[in-house]
């Protein structure tokens, strides 16, 4: 369960090990009594936006070891990105916006001039290393969550993508910025593709939370394509989706 490690690693180092030891008992029996509620709001005691950004700061140095250690729930992260490369079909004059852009990982995958990607992350870590490998890119910091958008990124997008960031939304929170990302910053005949720890069906989903129960982190929302994508479809969008590995899947998104 990433978040639950590195949020302990960073109690650790602000609060010292009794704090810890304290903290880890006590979500640890809430996540023993919560169990799998499909559809029901799990985060409940989430560190607000400083200690988020914090704890991704702090991530930010080992984000990308950390992704590619083949373990849930990143298991197929490489190849999850890829099939997203190959299912946008980007051409030259595309202008791409990535959505949690992170260290970059998806951002040097595209076969775009550089100075056409425009990246946001809402942590100042995450994006300096991001700059590291794509340093004419455009880059700001940003919350996804917010009602403030700076003015650069108000402009169709040709493509929108995302890797790995929307499973830190609830499912009512991931409606939201996707209506609002299609209706605001997607081109005509533009495509919104999200790649993110995901199932197929909700028995899928089941059975994940029991294989991957020592993993599993209860303060994250994960997707289920049976469910979410019909929420989708009332928006007036068009969705397809590909599941890439045991725990990964694409969406791809277009307007009706």
């Amino acid at each position: 369960m990433p978040f639950f490690k590195y949020l302990s690693v960073y109690i650790l180092y602000e609060k010292g090990p009794d704090k810890l030891q304290a903290w880890v008992f006590q979500g640890f029996t809430s996540f023993l009594g919560k169990g799998l509620q499909l559809g029901v709001n799990r985060k409940e005691n989430m560190p607000d936006n400083n200690g988020r950004e914090a704890l991704f700061n702090h991530w930010s140095q080992t984000y990308q070891d950390d992704v590619s250690d083949g373990e849930f729930p990143f298991i197929g992260y490489e190849q999850t990105l890829d099939c997203l490369i190959q299912a946008a079909e980007l051409q030259p004059i595309h202008k791409v916006l990535d959505l949690g852009i992170g260290t970059g990982a998806l951002g040097v995958r595209l076969s775009i001039p550089p100075g056409q990607l425009w990246g946001v992350d809402f942590s100042a870590a995450m994006l300096d290393k991001a700059a590291e490998v794509l340093p004419e890119a455009h880059l700001l910091q940003l919350d996804l969550l917010s009602d403030e958008w700076p003015e650069e990124i108000h402009q169709p997008f040709n493509r929108i993508i995302s890797g790995y960031t929307f499973h830190e939304f609830t499912d009512e929170q991931k409606l939201a910025v996707l209506k609002s990302l299609v209706a605001d910053h997607l081109a005509d005949d533009g495509v919104v593709l999200i790649a993110d720890i995901s199932f197929q069906t909700q028995a899928a989903f089941r059975v994940g939370f029991q294989r991957f129960a020592n993993q599993w982190d209860d303060s994250e929302f994960y997707w289920c394509a049976e469910t979410m994508i019909p929420q989708m479809e009332v928006l007036g969008l068009k969705v397809q989706y590909t599941q890439t590995s045991d725990c990964a899947g694409i969406y791809k998104i277009q307007k009706s």
